[in-house]
């Protein structure tokens, strides 16, 4: 039945009450009080339940847009994995990856590699590159496996944790890291934006920072070194 319906039934309920309503002693007022009552009870249900509804909605958003935010950060090391980056990215990398990174990130990728191809260019491979080991793990030898930990999703950014993990037959033990992936959203849905290593103060020789502080420092070092 509907609220229209409803309030019909009211209004007829009035009508056929209120008839003679003078020698029904009061009657057709105490039921017009009723009827309102009624009313008031019927428009509160109805808030109760949009409200519901609301929130079920809501809650099946935010579990969908995390479960976007995981598939982006889980694809995003899969193909890290199969590609292996070391140094500045190759022009095939900064394609294979290009669809996973906010533009700004990208921009500074790009101009990270061209500035090392410059700079190999101009000291004919006689000097260190720019960019040592891969960008986009603590460690600088990269990650032998990695787990999504988890994503915390906000509107318009989301950090999922990640637990990388870099071992090799010289290491007495596996180096374990959690990195936090920052994403933002763009047209294309969730992107990559930045990395935060997960690196300690005792962990000497890894990355510490974030990913977009360190490719403005080379930036920075090489732009001071044309100068010179």
């Amino acid at each position: 039945m509907t609220i229209r319906q409803e309030n019909k039934q009211t209004v007829d309920l009035v009508i056929r009450t209120g008839i003679g309503g003078v020698d029904h002693h009061g009657n057709a007022a105490a039921n017009d009080k009723d009827n309102q009552a009624g009313e008031k009870k019927i428009v509160k249900q109805f808030g109760n339940i949009l409200l519901l509804a609301a929130s079920i909605l809501i809650a099946g958003c935010s579990a969908s847009s995390e479960q976007e935010a995981k598939d982006l950060v889980n694809n995003f090391y899969q193909t890290h994995q199969s590609n292996r980056p070391v140094g500045a990215l190759s022009l095939k990398e900064l394609i294979t990856f290009r669809h996973f990174l906010s533009v700004s990130l990208f921009d500074l990728l790009k101009d990270v590699s061209v500035a090392e191809e410059a700079h190999l260019a101009q000291t004919d491979n006689q000097t260190p590159p720019l960019v040592d080991g891969d960008l986009f793990t603590t460690h600088p030898k990269g990650a032998s496996t990695y787990r999504v930990l988890g994503c915390e999703v906000k509107e318009n950014n989301s950090t999922c944790s990640v637990e990388v993990i870099y071992s090799d037959a010289k290491l007495q033990s596996p180096f374990k890291s959690v990195d936090r992936v920052v994403l933002a959203r763009d047209a294309r849905g969730w992107v990559i934006d930045n990395i935060e290593y997960g690196s300690s103060s005792t962990d000497s020789g890894m990355h510490r920072g974030d990913l977009q502080k360190n490719l403005q420092a080379i930036l920075s070092k090489n732009e001071r070194r044309i100068v010179q």
